[in-house]
């Protein structure tokens, strides 16, 4: 059986990977985070029908990466690297 890939859990795949390559301190807003999602091998053609916009699953990304700060809505400064946060 084929697991089907889930818009959450992928955003979070891209975030940590995506973010290797981006520096301490960068600022960054999530609409450009989610154009570069979509160009990546992460991003699936079935997440288009799903009515959770990949934005409002970006925040989620970020917000478990522990990684980024929000300065304002829609636009994060990436952190020293502290881990992930847990999920509660």
């Amino acid at each position: 059986m084929v697991k089907k890939p889930v818009l959450n859990e992928q955003l979070y795949q891209f975030l940590e990977h995506y973010e290797k390559s981006i520096e301490q301190g960068k600022v960054i807003t999530s609409l450009e985070l989610v154009d570069a999602f979509k160009k990546s091998g992460y991003d699936r053609q079935e997440f288009d029908s799903l009515k959770k916009s990949r934005s409002s699953a970006m925040w989620w990304a970020l917000r478990r990466s522990g990684k980024w700060t929000m300065l304002k809505r829609g636009v994060y400064q990436k952190n020293y690297d502290q881990g992930p946060r847990p999920v509660a």
